[in-house]
C-alpha cells in the first residue's frame, strides 16, 4: 500500500480525517510515519494529495489535507467485460481495474457459469475493497464502475452496445490498437473476456454475425486474471 484511500466525506469542514483499522496500522507500522509527516493520499474521483499527520493514538490517526499532487497516472478509460469470474478471480480483476484506472466492469452471468459465485461476499460487501487495493498500490485516483448483471441476457447487452466491441480470444487477429485509436475511442470500445474454456462454437457464431471483432492477445490459453493483466499492460505502455 503505497496510497491511503480517503473520501471525501469523511473529512470535515477544516480538511481533517480520523483514520482507524487497517489503514492506521498501515501509517503507524508499515510506513512508521508519526506527528508532522506527510503522508501520500488518494482521493476517489478527486485526485492526488499530501496530507499531514496531526495526532496519533493506540486506534486512530488523525490526518489533514493539504497540497494537490500532480497525478501520478493517466486512468485507462476503457469498458471491460466478464463471463461471471470465480470469486478469486474476481478479487484480482477488481485489483487489476483499480489499478489502472478502468472505466467500467461489466460482469454478466453466461450459459457456463455457476450462478452460486453471486452469493461470495466479493459481489456485495467486500467489492469495493478491493477497487480500493488497486487504488493504494497505484495513486490512480478514479474508482471504477461496476455493473453486475444476474438475469438479463448477456448476448443482447453485447448487441446493444453502441461502440465497437472486441471479442478477446486466442484465435483472433494479434491486438494492434494505436494509441491515437484509443485515445479517440476508448469509451465506446468494449473489451470481451469468456470463459477459461473458451468461446462455444454458438457464441462464435453469435459473434460473427453480429460483426463484433475477435482479437488475440497471444496463442495460448490464459487464464481471465492473466489475460486482463496483459491487455491493460498493452494499452497502458501505448
Amino acid at each position: 500500500m503505497n496510497w491511503i484511500v480517503v473520501y471525501d466525506n469523511e473529512l470535515n469542514s477544516d480538511g481533517l480525517a480520523q483514520i482507524d483499522g487497517e489503514r492506521h496500522t498501515h501509517i503507524k507500522s508499515i510506513l512508521k510515519k508519526g506527528i508532522g509527516d506527510t503522508i501520500q493520499v488518494v482521493i476517489p474521483n478527486s485526485g492526488n494529495f499530501l496530507f499531514y499527520i496531526q495526532s496519533t493514538t493506540e486506534k486512530t490517526t488523525v490526518i489533514q489535507k493539504g497540497n494537490t499532487i500532480p497525478d501520478v497516472l493517466n486512468p485507462l478509460r476503457i469498458q471491460t467485460f466478464f463471463s461471471l469470474p470465480r470469486p478469486q478471480t474476481a478479487k484480482k480483476l477488481l485489483h487489476l481495474a483499480g489499478a489502472y484506472g478502468v472505466e467500467t466492469l461489466y460482469f454478466y452471468t453466461t450459459e457456463t457459469k455457476n450462478k452460486e459465485y453471486w452469493t461470495s461476499p466479493v459481489y456485495h460487501k467486500d467489492t469495493v475493497s478491493y477497487l480500493e487495493t488497486g487504488l493504494s498500490q497505484t495513486g490512480n485516483s478514479r474508482l471504477p464502475s461496476l455493473v453486475m448483471e444476474k438475469t438479463l441476457s448477456w448476448k443482447q447487452f453485447l448487441k446493444s452496445w453502441k461502440g465497437n466491441v472486441l471479442i478477446l480470444d486466442r484465435e483472433g487477429r494479434e491486438f494492434i490498437l494505436p494509441l491515437t485509436e484509443l485515445k479517440n475511442t476508448a469509451k465506446d470500445l468494449l473489451f470481451v473476456f469468456g470463459p477459461e474454456s473458451g468461446w462455444k462454437t454458438d457464441d462464435i457464431l453469435f459473434f460473427q454475425e453480429s460483426g463484433f471483432s475477435m482479437m488475440s492477445l497471444g496463442k495460448i490459453n490464459l487464464r481471465t486474471e492473466f489475460a486482463y493483466s496483459a491487455l491493460l499492460h498493452q494499452l497502458f505502455k501505448s
